[in-house]
């Protein structure tokens, strides 16, 4: 394992599962604790992969917490530590998976590839239990990654990126959660017209009123098509 070959957010993986292992005085770092450490990250990738998936997370949490305790204990496990040969199956499995998807380094998604694809028995039983199977972590790595390719050091700032840093407007109000604009009608036909216009030139709404004013026209989305006519009845 060429350690100068992982991404930061992999490099700490492995030594959060080994501060994992040192904790409960495992003496073999094993999968369970990798697996272990890729979820512990909850603004992480693997977490919001493992949810869009509807992979039963929290019970993920529990097996694994209930693995690692089950695990045999020894005094001054850290002075000595030796990595497991399934763990180390898995990894060489990650490493194998970054040089198929052409990427230069070995991310998270890798390493949970690798666990996936060569699960230890523990493993085996928990991504059964939890609704966790290959094809389906694929198809959700490809819809925040896409066709980008793993070529610097921390490659996972920019997956989902609109999610991460933005606001879902739409959601927010259809949730009621945006404050409510008064007096403002004028403006919301003005955003509902230029929004609904047939032939689109990319216009540019500027300035923070108008803003504002768009968050009261998706605040009152179910009101839209009424308010929409109104404002097309006008002269664009």
């Amino acid at each position: 394992m060429n350690i100068e070959k992982y991404t930061q957010k992999s490099t700490e993986a492995i030594r959060d599962a080994r501060a994992l292992a040192v904790e409960n005085g495992n003496q073999t770092l094993e999968q369970v604790h990798l697996l272990s450490a890729l979820i512990s990250d909850s603004d992480g990738l693997i977490p919001g992969l493992l949810k869009s998936m509807n992979a039963n997370v929290s019970g993920m949490v529990s097996d694994l917490s209930a693995a690692i305790s089950a695990l045999p204990k020894v005094s001054g496990a850290g002075d000595k530590m030796y990595m497991s040969g399934e763990l180390d199956a898995a990894i060489n499995e990650a490493e194998k998976k970054a040089a198929e998807m052409k990427d230069e380094f070995v991310s998270v998604e890798h390493l949970m590839m690798g666990l996936i694809s060569k699960p230890d028995r523990k493993l085996r039983d928990i991504f059964s239990r939890c609704n966790v199977n290959y094809q389906a972590f694929l198809t959700a790595l490809k819809s925040v990654r896409g066709n980008r390719s793993v070529n610097s050091e921390n490659p996972e700032a920019t997956y989902d990126v609109l999610k991460k840093y933005g606001q879902n407007l739409v959601e927010l109000a259809k949730s009621q959660k945006l404050d409510p604009v008064i007096g403002r009608d004028e403006e919301i036909r003005n955003v509902i017209r230029i929004l609904s216009r047939k032939t689109k030139n990319n216009p540019c709404l500027i300035g923070e009123h108008i803003k504002r004013e768009y968050l009261a026209v998706l605040q009152v989305f179910r009101d839209l098509p009424s308010v929409s006519s109104r404002a097309m009845s006008r002269k664009t």
